[in-house]
């Protein structure tokens, strides 16, 4: 390993580490530090000695040379570290893992000519470990994958090989671009400098390094924003918590300390004994899996696979020590592709993995969700920071992704070509085991015995040395605890919580005797300044670190023409994204909502969490997020970002479809006749619709707030799109929260009552949405007529949109609405009965 840094002084030396060795004394030790003068041919030689001498053991004696060099274009603090190649030495992995940890980027070097140098097992082990390595800091753009020798591949030969290259490594490698991959031959760009040009190929190299080292800084410069981010959300949560239980009785506020602290006790306890419970029966679940190894390679299935051996697979080779080399080899391979395929054909590792799922969902999900209930009851409920606090630090891989970024390491050197429990299985086995040496001895002397009953008996001795050796559980419960890295993250996470929760809890009955002066001078001071400090963070977030997802250019957009559409704080326009993301290269019809005033330190916090929360949001009935740009409001002087969202273009509003004195609702029909039948299935196609892009919401423990028929659109195909999900907030995010109109609003959120509303806020909204299809009217218009007082007035009286207009809905139907709009939130049904309701409708009518 070279790691290569700058002197601006002028210094050119190379500081050589040994690796550690075996001394005499029977201890280990290595050499000290050797500093070699580069600047002279005699340093030049012993560095080059250095970087290519290997011992007996084909081990090479140095670990790593530090490298300084005048390098103009290198800046202090940034160093370059070269590496072997991988394909090489197995044990490179874990050499090169140690630097991923820390590195800004890389650059992997392929070589063409060896079958796309993308074939080998060992580029896939690399890559896991580049994902791995990198955790939560994983960014796919800081990597770069340089093909070379590209001349030496036939001119004909190169677009096919370019589309192999590309699947290969998108497969291996998540998010990966294609201006990620660069061919070159630097035998040919060496010649062009040579004579004072450079090849194209190589300018195209040069952009790419320089486009990499930016992404890469930025993608570090994104981890300390993260890190500050999240304490100064937590300090603010801390002081909210203070404030609340500073205006309380302090005998209450101690009675809420001691439950609190119970709970949270409570809370470590299941998620230790959660844990302890997942380990001990990882190690039942091996026991069994070694048990039916054992079985399976006694069983005549795998027995008549395991010695059958075709005449080309038999070593040609007759000397002694080479021959019991690729017994070995030949044997080990066999065994392990079979018992792979044998694993594969029963579900094994699979099984596994669902059981941690299964268990991870059920209980850890679980107690995060209390954890969540314990810091919320700190703060009566008002608990909008708890949520952005726990997104903001750093994000928990997603259950179904923890395995993905398992790393497998090879086994065993002779069997690296095969992977999974097959290969580790085997690397139990050997033909060297101190008990079978007379057998193994005689088996290869034997030079009367045909190649395939040598081969067969080679067979016997490596699996009768897997059931001798004791190794094999041992190795087998490593394999599947790697499953279980990710779980021990996340519980380490919940601890991480608590600990932190009770640390708070603790400061802050020591400063109960000084609640009177904290409430009145210290918090209105500190929570204000831990706001701005966030504003002001997060204003440098967009102006220097915010990859944005297009620039205004990729947009075709006329900025002069009238908008489409306004909200409180944005304008809608037509757009269309050029090349588009079809696939066929059109262009996209979009709709840009165009913030009016430009992003200041009390508005970007809460755009930046919208925009985190519509990335997260993926379903055929909420409006597609394409992502963000920004326009300058003083172009010449790039002052004034205005933020602005990418959505899906729709065609409609659901508004239109059913409001209307031309339209066909079903409460302008005749009780029972063909045209009312048709209307209300017209109506319940539409409904159902909605109700799965609600449910989606709700699943995802989000409350919409705002359902309404001007923010249900209509898509290609009359598909459903919810829109307005911008407003959409988790569910212990939206205490004391006035959103949406009044119109559809909830009791429990017009009327501000004291405790948090969930999902069934959403329902009431939707039972009024339910009304305003069957009879095409405007609920707010309708409800306006029959005030006589104030709407605070009207739904305190617990009065609601007449049921007896013109044609009233069947009574299941009227039942449905009726228990949506209850004025008491859990009475109300939850979203599954709507879409129980309406899907057996369509499917009896």
């Amino acid at each position: 390993m070279c790691e290569i840094r700058s002197d601006k002084s002028g210094v050119k030396e190379a500081t050589v580490y040994y690796r550690s060795v075996q001394l005499d004394s029977g201890k280990k030790g290595r050499k000290a530090p050797e500093r070699l003068n580069i600047s002279e041919s005699k340093g030049q030689e012993l560095f080059k000695k250095y970087l290519t001498e290997v011992d007996a053991n084909g081990e090479c004696p140095v670990e790593r040379i530090e490298v300084v060099w005048p390098f103009p274009m290198l800046e202090d603090g940034i160093v370059i570290v070269d590496t072997p190649g991988i394909g090489g030495a197995g044990k490179m992995m874990k050499y090169i893992s140690k630097y991923l940890e820390k590195s800004f980027g890389s650059i992997y070097v392929i070589n063409s000519t060896n079958a796309g140098g993308v074939s080998k097992g060992r580029l896939q082990d690399f890559l896991r470990t580049v994902v791995t390595s990198a955790g939560e800091d994983f960014n796919p753009e800081a990597a770069l994958f340089v093909v070379n020798k590209w001349d030496q591949i036939p001119e004909n030969d190169r677009p096919a090989l370019q589309e192999f290259i590309w699947k290969k490594l998108s497969s291996l490698y998540p998010g990966l671009k294609e201006e990620q991959l660069c061919y070159i031959s630097l035998t040919d760009a060496a010649k062009a400098i040579e004579y004072g040009t450079q090849t194209a190929d190589y300018k195209r190299l040069s952009s790419a390094v320089s486009i990499l080292l930016h992404d890469s800084l930025r993608s570090r410069l994104n981890s300390h924003y993260r890190w500050i981010s999240a304490m100064l959300k937590r300090s603010a949560y801390s002081l909210k918590v203070s404030r609340v239980l500073a205006s309380k009785n302090k005998d209450k506020v101690q009675e809420k300390f001691e439950a609190i602290q119970k709970q949270m006790n409570l809370i470590e306890k299941n998620a230790d004994e959660s844990l302890a419970n997942l380990k001990r029966n990882m190690d039942t679940e091996v026991d069994l899996i070694c048990k039916r190894v054992e079985d399976a390679l006694k069983s005549q299935e795998l027995q008549k696979e395991l010695f059958n051996w075709a005449p080309n697979e038999y070593p040609p080779t007759r000397d002694e020590r080479k021959l019991h080399k690729e017994l070995e080899m030949k044997v080990a391979q066999k065994l392990a592709t079979v018992l792979n395929n044998w694993e594969k054909s029963n579900n094994i590792v699979a099984d596994i993995k669902n059981k941690i799922i299964r268990v991870f969902k059920r209980d850890f999900v679980l107690m995060e969700d209390q954890i969540t209930k314990c810091e919320g009851a700190l703060l009566d409920g008002e608990s909008k920071v708890i949520t952005d606090l726990h997104k903001s630090i750093k994000k928990q891989a997603p259950v179904k992704h923890l395995f993905k970024k398992a790393k497998m390491s090879s086994v065993d050197e002779d069997i690296s070509s095969v992977k999974g429990l097959g290969a580790v299985v085997c690397s139990a086995g050997s033909l060297d085991l101190p008990s079978k040496n007379k057998e193994v001895r005689s088996l290869l002397r034997n030079s009367r015995m045909s190649p395939e009953v040598k081969i067969c008996e080679a067979m016997s001795l490596f699996i009768a040395s897997i059931f001798q050796n004791k190794e094999m559980k041992a190795k087998v419960h490593r394999y599947f605890s790697k499953f279980m890295n990710g779980i021990d993250t996340i519980a380490k996470m919940i601890n991480d919580f608590l600990k932190a929760d009770r640390q708070m809890i603790k400061n802050l009955t020591q400063e109960m005797q000084e609640y009177d002066q904290n409430l009145n001078d210290i918090y209105p001071t500190l929570i204000p300044k831990c706001y701005k400090l966030q504003g002001e963070l997060d204003i440098f977030f967009v102006n220097y670190i915010m990859k944005f997802d297009y620039k205004l250019e990729d947009l075709s957009w006329k900025m002069d023409e009238a908008a489409i559409g306004s909200g409180s704080f944005a304008d809608v326009y037509l757009a269309h994204i050029k090349g588009g993301k079809r696939g066929d290269g059109r262009a996209l019809p979009v709709a840009l909502k165009v913030c009016r005033d430009p992003l200041n330190e009390s508005t970007v916090t809460d755009i930046l969490l919208e925009d985190r929360t519509l990335r997260d949001l993926d379903h055929e009935h909420i409006v597609k997020y394409y992502g963000a740009t920004f326009k300058y409001r003083n172009t010449s002087q790039r002052k004034g970002v205005q933020w602005i969202m990418i959505l899906e273009m729709c065609k409609d509003t659901l508004k239109n479809i059913f409001i209307g004195p031309d339209v066909e609702n079903p409460g302008k029909m005749s009780n029972g006749s063909g045209h009312q039948l048709r209307a209300m299935k017209f109506m319940a196609s539409y409904a159902i619709q909605i109700c799965n892009g609600l449910k989606y919401l709700h699943d995802k423990g989000f409350v919409h707030r705002d359902i309404k028929l001007d923010n249900i659109l209509v898509g290609e195909n009359n598909v459903v799109k919810l829109t307005d999900v911008g407003l959409t907030k988790p569910m212990v995010d939206i205490a004391h929260s006035v959103v949406g109109a009044p119109a559809y609003m909830a009791p429990e959120v017009l009327l501000q009552s004291d405790h948090n509303y969930d999902s069934k806020a959403d329902i009431y909204s939707l039972a009024i949405v339910l009304w305003e299809m069957w009879y095409g009217m405007d609920a707010a218009y309708h409800i306006q007529q029959q005030l006589s007082n104030s709407l605070e007035d009207f739904i305190k009286k617990r009065l609601r949109p007449s049921m007896s207009l013109s044609v009233t809905p069947p009574d299941n139907w009227a039942a449905l609405i009726k228990a949506s709009w209850e004025h008491e939130a859990y009475k109300r049904p939850d979203i599954t009965e709507h879409i129980r309701f309406f899907d057996d409708f369509l499917r009896n009518n």
